[in-house]
């Protein structure tokens, strides 16, 4: 019998939980101040592609500039 349709997998939040404490338990033994700049800079890239939301792609429509009068009667 499959599980009801919007119910989570056990299995995948298992893993999840696990995975959370696992990285939870690495952030708390980090030293920045033993870090270098590049390692900082890393760790900065890395953990932002997971907290910061993704910016969508933005289609631009390239309009074509007209010479206009600078005064209008």
């Amino acid at each position: 019998m499959p599980r009801p349709k919007g119910s989570q997998n056990k299995l995948t939040s298992e893993v999840k939980e696990k995975l959370q404490t696992l990285i939870e338990g690495v952030v708390d033994t980090l030293d920045i101040t033993e870090m270098t700049i590049d390692q900082k800079l890393k760790l900065l890239q890395i953990t932002s592609q997971h907290i910061l939301p993704r910016l969508k792609s933005v289609l631009t429509e390239k309009v074509k500039d007209e010479d206009l009068p600078l005064f209008m009667d």
